[in-house]
């Protein structure tokens, strides 16, 4: 085929087909990233990380990378180790950003072969996330209002007298003989019960 077009900024000349399979992967791409717009810069830089040295990315392959996050970053979540790991979209922009930061520095090992590591941090953020929140709950349930009880003492003063023993009742005392002292009754009892022996 001959050359239909050139390039206005470096004057290469390329064929029709070219333009509609850029303008069509440009697409494409927008379509895939339209849920995921505060991530479509990163993403695009995230998808670099798989590029060869001294290559160039192919768009098809950038846009199949993407492609193959787009249903986790939909769902807010990840499924590793077994389980399912919350991931918003600020997480991910996170994430991203760290692996980015982490090439920047040479700290990386290029060209990543696949999610691993970028799902490895996100599971990590959330297993933070949830420590923390747990910490809060036992802290609140430490520290925070008591629920009301029903049955229970309603002051300090009722649970103390709560907690006294109930007075013991013991029998009336024998009604005392109109002038006689406690030491003579007994005396006069002793002395009538040795007589009764005899």
């Amino acid at each position: 085929m001959s050359a239909d077009l050139s390039c206005p900024v470096c004057g290469a000349e390329f064929d029709l087909a070219v333009l509609f399979k850029s303008e069509e992967s440009r697409r494409t791409f927008d379509r895939l990233t339209a849920n995921c717009s505060p991530l479509k810069a990163r993403l695009a830089q995230y998808a670099a990380l798989a590029k060869p040295p001294k290559h160039k990315l192919d768009t098809d392959k950038a846009l199949r990378i993407i492609t193959t996050l787009l249903p986790d970053i939909e769902r807010g979540a990840i499924t590793r180790n077994g389980r399912d790991w919350p991931a918003p979209l600020s997480a991910w922009a996170q994430a991203i950003d760290q692996m980015l930061e982490r090439r920047n520095a040479g700290a990386l090992e290029l060209p990543m072969k696949g999610h691993g590591y970028l799902y490895s941090i996100l599971q990590g953020m959330a297993d933070k996330h949830e420590a923390s929140a747990e910490q809060q709950r036992e802290q609140q349930l430490r520290t925070g209002p008591r629920a009301a009880t029903t049955n229970g003492p309603a002051s300090v003063a009722a649970l103390v007298q709560q907690a006294q023993p109930a007075a013991a009742t013991w029998p009336a005392p024998a009604a005392a003989q109109p002038g006689t002292s406690p030491t003579v009754r007994a005396m006069r009892e002793h002395i009538a019960k040795t007589k009764g022996q005899q």
